[in-house]
């Protein structure tokens, strides 16, 4: 089924302003948009990332792992 030009920006507006992809103001999770990083609801808050898409779960989890790795890393050589 061949989709006509402008379909996926349709989906990802639609995806991007159903309230229940978002969790609280900043994290949001839509496997419907296409789009890994996304704007933040606030105007000029810059982006954030689709945590339901591979490399935004990647970049998500990496976001979060390399302070604790450090934190880790801090607290074993002492």
């Amino acid at each position: 089924m061949k989709q006509e030009p402008g379909y996926q920006d349709s989906v990802n507006d639609t995806e991007w302003e159903n309230p229940a992809n978002w969790w609280g103001p900043f994290l949001y999770h839509s496997p419907r948009d296409s789009r890994v990083f996304v704007p933040k609801p606030a105007p000029s808050a810059g982006i954030t990332f689709n945590l339901a898409r591979p490399l935004g779960m990647a970049i998500g989890l990496a976001i979060l792992a390399i302070p604790i790795a450090l934190v880790i890393g801090a607290i074993v050589r002492r």
